[in-house]
């Protein structure tokens, strides 16, 4: 188990490529129409940017890009058991690409340089087409951590947990991250997702393994008993090919009481493409005495290099974690 150490609190965490869907039935597909934006939560403070997807059900959604935090400046707020989460209340919704409101912090030490990670390949579009056109990947958006507010989900469609209401922290398993933002960059469902900005550092032990969680709203949290349920979650790596002969771990994690607990699979971080973390039930990679009290859910990275290895630049977008009943 790893011990969770501080980041920035954001306006809210992972998926592989993989067409193993949800075992719900799929809805009826949603009318296309109207020009959208897309509004969400500014954290932070950043600048909130125009959108631009065309959302479903001839809805229009005008607003801004949520301003993210990344770690490195303490800030104010409560802490998950374990470490301290910084940051104060989630700015209010950016308008028309203006900045975004908000007193959101960056976290005290822990989790890289505090960089604000930038969108490196817009495909906003896809994830909303996805959650249109093949809904049975997107479903039971009302229990996801999906980085959307309110307005990015038409109806019938029934939100997921408000950004504000799920933070993210770094742990001390490594600084392979450098910071992190709410973005409408490359979703794999809806408009949003959570941008990691991702430094592999060659002969840096510990910049070449890295770990993010993404808290449960208090309404949902701690899940006292998850065992049974279904979890999944969704992360893209974006950036230049992997040093030769050099391997990307990733891992699903889970925080209970009394730490962070790793699944027993292993996927291939492969860049550009989606990975997919599923697992139906969730007692197929983990323990069920670790299953008990789960707070938070996430993921860690561990890079293998070779010999002569080079540093490696990037990002990770993750979207649509899930441990739902």
């Amino acid at each position: 188990m790893t011990r969770a150490k501080s980041i920035g609190t954001i306006a809210i965490s992972v998926g592989l490529a993989g067409l193993a869907c949800s075992s719900d039935p799929a809805s009826p597909p949603l009318g296309a129409g109207g020009t959208a934006g897309g509004s969400s939560v500014g954290g932070g403070g950043s600048t909130a940017q125009a959108g631009t997807a065309t959302l479903p059900g001839g809805t229009s959604n005008s607003g801004g890009m949520a301003g993210g935090t990344s770690a490195g400046t303490s800030g104010g707020g409560s802490a998950p058991s374990g470490g301290t989460t910084a940051g104060g209340s989630a700015g209010s919704a950016g308008t028309a690409g203006s900045a975004g409101s908000g007193t959101g912090g960056g976290g005290a030490g822990g989790g890289g340089a505090g960089k604000t990670p930038q969108c490196v390949t817009n495909a906003e579009q896809d994830g909303v087409d996805r959650a249109m056109n093949n809904y049975i990947e997107c479903d039971v958006e009302d229990q996801a951590i999906d980085f959307d507010v309110m307005a990015a989900y038409p109806p019938p469609r029934k939100p997921g947990y408000d950004p504000s209401t799920t933070p993210v922290t770094f742990t001390d398993y490594g600084t392979a991250f450098t910071g992190s933002a709410v973005q409408m960059c490359h979703p794999y469902c809806y408009q949003g997702n959570l941008t990691l900005g991702l430094d592999l550092i060659a002969g840096a032990d510990t910049s070449l393994r890295g770990e993010v969680l993404f808290g449960f709203p208090p309404t949902v949290a701690p899940i006292v008993a998850p065992s049974g349920r279904a979890s999944l979650g969704w992360v893209w790596i974006d950036g230049p090919a992997l040093p030769a002969g050099s391997k990307l771990n990733l891992q699903m994690v889970l925080k209970n009481d009394k730490g962070v607990v790793v699944a027993k699979e292993t996927k291939d971080g492969v860049p550009q493409k989606w990975i997919e973390f599923r697992y139906f039930p969730i007692d197929s990679t983990f323990d069920k005495a670790d299953l008990v009290n789960v707070t938070h859910i996430g993921f860690r990275v561990t890079l293998t290099p070779t010999a002569g290895a080079t540093d490696w630049h990037g990002v990770i977008y993750a979207d649509h974690f899930q441990l739902r009943k």
